[in-house]
Order: C-alpha cells, then structure tokens, then sequence
C-alpha cells in the first residue's frame, strides 16, 4: 500500500464508512477505490479518471484533494 492510499484508508475508517457506502455516494466503483487505497493504478482507468476519482473521494472524506493530487 502506498502511503496516498494509506491516507485514503484510514480517513475512510475513521469515518466508519465501508467501501460499499463510499461507493453508493460517490459512485465510484467499489473495485476502484480498492485499488486506490492499494495504490494499485495498473487496473484504473486513464490518469485523468485516477485524478477525478481522487478528487471526489478526497472531498467526499472531508479531505482536500490538492496535496494528495499532488501526490498523485
């Protein structure tokens, strides 16, 4: 796990929240934001779908998207 997902991880468990409830109000895939939280971008789509799904996942955990997109 890289450290960008780590962040992602734990904001998410620190809400409480399962894959499946980001998933419902993001609506980003399920299997994505797994590999998201892995680090995983070889099965992502496109870097431009990377960066949208991080966006919307960072501010959906009340985090600002602009130093992980830097990270990115």
């Amino acid at each position: 796990m890289d450290e960008l997902g780590q962040i992602l991880r734990e904001a998410r468990e620190n809400k409480g929240l399962t894959l499946e409830e980001v998933q419902a109000e993001t609506r980003i895939h399920a299997r994505f934001l797994t590999a998201l939280e892995k680090g995983d971008y070889a099965v992502l789509p496109t870097p431009v779908h990377v960066r949208g799904f991080l966006r919307n996942y960072a501010r959906f955990l009340g985090l600002d998207p602009q130093p992980l997109l830097a990270r990115y």
